[in-house]
């Protein structure tokens, strides 16, 4: 009975490990997490800023180089190496091309040259006198 307690914890630790290990290359993949992996880059940056100014804290740093806009100075290329500095929007979703079947034609015949029906029904567009509910209060 040791073997199959064992068995079974073993079977339901390595789906949770494999269950996580895809939900990490998911969230890697599919989000901004992967800026994370800057955060080297954070800390020397922040570093080099310590050895200039001593007096800096890191509220200062943070504020200097994501509260303050985008400040070209000497250090402009190190200031866009850190993480969530810059939009990649590095996911994609992959699609294969497919060929379409022959009895698939897409090609419009028949057009007609006139038509007495209308393209939209009239009767669907909202009145002019709703959006005046949504106008700011009028001083007497």
């Amino acid at each position: 009975t040791f073997f199959k307690i064992g068995h079974n914890f073993y079977l339901c630790s390595m789906r949770k490990l494999i269950a996580s290990f895809f939900l990490i290359v998911y969230l890697f993949a599919n989000t901004e997490l992967h800026e994370l992996t800057k955060l080297g880059a954070f800390v020397d940056h922040y570093a080099q800023h310590k050895e200039e100014d001593p007096s800096m804290t890191l509220l200062d740093f943070l504020v200097i180089h994501y509260f303050s806009g985008n400040i070209v100075d000497s250090d402009y290329a190190e200031d866009m190496q850190l993480p969530f500095k810059l939009t990649d929007c590095s996911n994609s979703i992959p699609s294969l091309p497919h060929a379409l079947p022959d009895f698939c034609d897409l090609s419009i015949h028949n057009q007609p040259e006139s038509s007495a029906v209308p393209l939209y029904d009239q009767s669907m567009l909202p009145s002019m006198h709703l959006s005046d509910i949504w106008q700011p209060p009028k001083a007497c």
